[in-house]
């Protein structure tokens, strides 16, 4: 208390007249309510998650259902189907392989369908293995529509076998064609396994069950049975190759060395008909189609499993990767 009577709260530096002393001792401290979390933003964003789940499951039920449907079109069109990566026997087509039986069903299709007069087949592709090619091109020299190729980037080996059976091939003057020919490679591990200490035991039936192998050497014999093989293959290819382009054989083989040419080049050989782009060839394929006026292009889609497009639409990966022009030497198929 001062002088004039006045109360000091030394606690809150207020002097205060007339009230009483504060007392002695510690004081309450007033604890403040914790602030409840916002939430809000958690329901949201898990809201947005399950709405772009369903919407993505619903894409993917809706694309596999309305497989085989054409692209909306009317009056006489061209069936487009792609050749875009690696031929192969096996693989999926979200990862880009292009399999015998893909390709074939969209050209069953395009042959059913009274509105599709011709086929233009669009390539890019390094080619692939020996059998999955030879039962493309098969189909489409079989095809009772008029077929012409486009040739993009690249139409090599395998894909080249294909083109060869077709009514007609445009390719830019630098596209890549042709490497007419076949490749096995058969990689020999033993050495690395030698320095690593590992040691593989091979129990067979048969003297040839594990020919190669890439944990031992080829021996001269599966070597020499190897090379027959391949000869039987390059032959094949050559014989394809001449047929469907209208060539002699001999012609075909002094070509047959495996180089790609440049489409200029390719041209001058006889192995494509036309210098030109994309629409070139849509233009070329109807006139053979008989199409009158500017023409309509259809796609058939190639067959989606639903787990393909679920890994698709999330980014899962095979675990086992889709087979490249490297992968096929390594697994030692001839392609």
């Amino acid at each position: 208390m001062d002088e004039a009577g006045r109360v000091t709260n030394p606690s809150a530096g207020v002097t205060a007249p007339g009230y009483p002393p504060p007392p002695a001792g510690p004081q309450p401290v007033a604890v403040q309510p914790p602030a409840r979390k916002n939430r809000g933003w958690v329901i949201a964003l898990v809201v947005v998650a399950a709405l772009l789940l369903f919407g993505c499951v619903g894409f993917a039920v809706w694309l596999s259902s309305s497989q085989g449907t054409p692209s909306p079109a009317f009056g006489d069109s061209i069936a487009l189907i792609r050749m875009d990566g690696v031929i192969a026997g096996t693989g999926s087509v979200t990862s880009g392989v292009i399999t015998p039986q893909s390709f074939i069903e969209q050209l069953d299709k395009a042959e059913a369908d009274p509105r599709v007069k011709a086929v233009l087949i669009r390539v890019d592709s390094p080619g692939g293995t020996v059998a999955a090619s030879q039962e493309i091109a098969m189909a489409v020299d079989r095809a009772q529509k008029p077929v012409v190729v486009s040739v993009g980037d690249i139409c090599a080996s395998g894909a080249y076998m294909v083109a060869s059976q077709s009514d007609e091939i445009f390719a830019a003057p630098g596209s890549s064609v042709g490497s007419i020919g076949v490749i096995m490679e058969i990689p020999n591990v033993s050495g690395l396994l030698d320095k690593l200490g590992v040691e593989f035991t091979v129990l067979t039936q048969g003297d040839y069950k594990d020919a190669g192998s890439p944990y031992r050497s080829v021996t001269g014999t599966e070597s020499a049975m190897f090379k027959e093989q391949m000869e039987i293959a390059y032959d094949q290819f050559i014989s394809d190759v001449a047929e469907g382009r209208g060539l002699s054989e001999d012609e075909i083989r002094k070509l047959a060395t495996g180089w790609v040419w440049l489409g200029t080049e390719a041209k001058d050989l006889g192995l494509v008909d036309t210098l030109g782009n994309y629409s070139d060839a849509v233009d070329r394929a109807a006139d053979l189609g008989e199409i009158e006026g500017e023409p309509k292009i259809v796609s058939f889609q190639p067959t989606y499993s639903f787990q393909d497009l679920l890994s698709s639409l999330f980014g899962l990966v095979s675990q086992r990767p889709a087979p490249d022009a490297a992968s096929l030497d390594r697994a030692g198929l001839p392609n």
